[in-house]
């Protein structure tokens, strides 16, 4: 059963320890809002379990002029993307 994780909190409000224990194989981490703050901080990505799928927000890195590159194993999508793999997740936690 796999869940889609949504992330909107800065990397300096510090949500991944909570979100670290909760991720699972198979799931997707899609950062939005100030989530896509972690574009700066792939140290803190690289420290999460592996097998998941990360994912951010396009115009939420619009939104905040990022346009770092992107770690490897991130895709970006836009709102239509956003809906797509809500509908291909079993469920969604928010990590609010």
């Amino acid at each position: 059963m796999s869940c889609l994780h949504l992330l909107n909190k800065s990397p300096s409000a510090g949500p991944l320890d909570e979100l670290r224990k909760a991720l699972a194989p198979g799931d997707g981490l899609l950062l939005l809002e100030d989530g896509a703050y972690f574009l700066h901080k792939p140290e803190e990505l690289a420290r999460l379990p592996q097998g998941f799928s990360l994912y951010f927000l396009t115009e939420d890195m619009l939104a905040r002029g990022l346009n770092d590159p992107l770690p490897a194993n991130a895709t970006t999508v836009d709102y239509d993307g956003f809906v797509a793999l809500c509908a291909s997740h079993d469920k969604t936690a928010s990590w609010f």
